[in-house]
């Protein structure tokens, strides 16, 4: 599975192997998977279909009109090209079509660089429960910039 390698390949230096184990089998278990179901999954494959990255959004129901994204994973062989960059664009486009106006992300302590390329900003560090081991995280936030509705000539 994409997740697994990903996280393995590009998250599990920035981890303890019992951290790695943990989050591993997150990922493998039904509840992710259920998770995966109800999170506007888009995926990035390659010509003979393989999938090389996702990234989804769902509501965030802690925050008024503010879309969380969610599994954004790039396999660790086109890590670094963009596809992140672009899948995340991707689920921005479609939860603000949905009427989402901000957006929060739970990041892995390896991923804060990447979604502060992206306009992302730590709003705060804490831990989140993968069967019992707790793995260190950022909470981030991006607000969409409020566009003027009038222009200078």
């Amino acid at each position: 599975m994409l997740h697994k390698t990903a996280w393995l390949g590009i998250a599990g230096a920035h981890h303890s192997t019992v951290q790695n184990k943990a989050h591993v089998a997150l990922i493998e278990s039904d509840v992710y998977a259920s998770a995966l179901l109800s999170n506007n999954l888009l995926l990035a494959r390659s010509a003979d279909g393989s999938v090389l990255g996702s990234a989804g959004w769902c509501p965030y129901d802690a925050a008024h009109n503010t879309a969380r994204i969610r599994k954004v994973f790039v396999h660790p062989e086109h890590a670094g090209g963009g596809l992140g960059r672009t899948l995340v664009d991707a689920a921005e486009r479609d939860a603000r079509s949905a009427g989402y106006t901000s957006f929060y992300v739970r990041a892995n302590a390896n991923a804060e660089p990447f979604y502060a390329r992206l306009g992302y900003r730590a709003v705060k560090r804490g831990e989140m429960d993968a069967n019992g081991t707790a793995l260190p995280v950022i909470f981030m936030e991006k607000p969409i910039p409020e566009v003027s509705g009038a222009q200078d000539a």
